[in-house]
């Protein structure tokens, strides 16, 4: 088992990373559904239809959807 200190100590350049990109730890509950998102893109199906259907699928609003897509694809600097 590992204390706080220890995890952050471990991870502390992909942290720094993060944090001085703003990136939501919390967004990592949507990483599935992006996953699904960037399927279906591939797939070509129409924005209209792939976030309907994650709608549908995950039970999150078209907004959420829209902003957690949009926070997703930023890049980042490394």
């Amino acid at each position: 088992m590992m204390t706080n200190f220890e995890i952050l100590k471990s991870n502390e350049s992909l942290l720094r990373t993060l944090v001085l990109n703003g990136v939501r730890i919390c967004d990592i509950e949507y990483l599935e559904m992006y996953d699904d998102y960037r399927r279906l893109v591939r797939e070509g199906h129409k924005k209209t239809y792939i976030v309907s259907y994650l709608e549908e699928q995950y039970g999150c609003p078209v907004p959420t959807i829209y902003r957690v897509v949009k926070r997703l694809e930023r890049r980042l600097k490394v």
